[in-house]
């Protein structure tokens, strides 16, 4: 890559319309203002590492090429989990260890990893920042790390700083682990997670196309942990079943996802992100 080109980094948060987005983008651009920062989502729902790998998993290859993925979905921020800066392909990905960055690293190819060294980060970004500092410093917060740890730590893997000198490296298998295809076979039929909910409550399911047998215009029973069942059929797109009815299909990711033809198929079925899903062919 060439000295003088710039990396593209992609955010990805649960911070929602809140000043904590901008923050990050200043941060990115007082370090160098040739950064070209691309907000991926904020709407990530809040707290959720799984919701916010499946967003991760589902975006980054839309991203240019050596961009740098910074995922901050982190309500362990200031505990024990490490933050990770991670080389895995053809991108970077930044972020808590908590297992938002695994699925995406995983499929990528794991190359090269480091634990985030706070002091060093700080450091080296404090060096080349353009901002007013406080008068104390800038100092790493206990609750606010993607301002003071991965907002940083992008910005100077953008600018080509590398990675042995942010932290100290671990391995793929150092990483906290978490899955987001899990079909589990049951008499009847299959047991599936709930893993996304968009904004207009599609649900997406722990399976991707072709790990579930079932047939276009199929009819199926679809069961929820608090024992509520509903019937659904087997289509391609929204418009196969009426208005409010429910429809299985892959979406545009790949993967299984149940949803109500122009209504919200999570609020019909009264259901959650971690909560599981039984399907069974009628």
């Amino acid at each position: 890559m060439p000295e003088s080109r710039l990396r593209s980094v992609v955010l990805i948060s649960d911070f929602g319309d809140s000043p904590y987005t901008g923050i990050m983008r200043g941060v990115i651009k007082s370090i160098d203002p040739g950064i070209d920062v691309i907000d991926g989502t904020h709407g990530v729902p809040n707290f959720s590492a799984l919701a916010g790998a499946y967003v991760v998993y589902n975006m980054y290859r839309w991203m240019p090429k050596e961009s740098v993925i910074v995922a901050v979905i982190d309500p362990g921020v200031g505990g024990s989990r490490k933050a990770l800066a991670v080389k895995a392909g053809d991108y970077y990905f930044v972020g808590p260890d908590n297992g938002v960055l695994y699925p995406a690293i995983a499929r990528e190819g794991f190359q090269f990893g480091v634990a985030l060294d706070y002091a060093s980060v700080n450091k080296l970004a404090t060096s080349k920042f353009k901002g007013k500092l406080p008068p104390q410093g800038w100092r790493v917060s206990d609750t606010f790390h993607g301002r003071d740890v991965f907002a940083p730590a992008a910005a100077l893997i953008a600018i080509n700083t590398p990675l042995d000198v942010l932290g100290v490296p671990i391995s793929q298998s150092d990483m906290r682990k978490l899955t987001l295809e899990a079909v589990e076979r049951q008499e009847e039929g299959y047991r599936l997670k709930i893993i996304y909910i968009d904004k207009f409550g599609n649900i997406a399911l722990s399976a991707t196309q072709g790990a579930l047998p079932l047939r276009q215009w199929q009819r199926v029973a679809v069961t929820t942990s608090g024992g509520a069942m509903y019937q659904a059929v087997v289509g391609r797109k929204f418009s196969d079943v009426s208005p409010g009815d429910l429809v299985i299909y892959v979406n545009s990711f790949g993967f299984v996802e149940i949803a109500a033809n122009q209504d919200s198929a999570a609020r019909k079925m009264g259901v959650s992100i971690g909560d599981k899903v039984g399907i069974v062919p009628i």
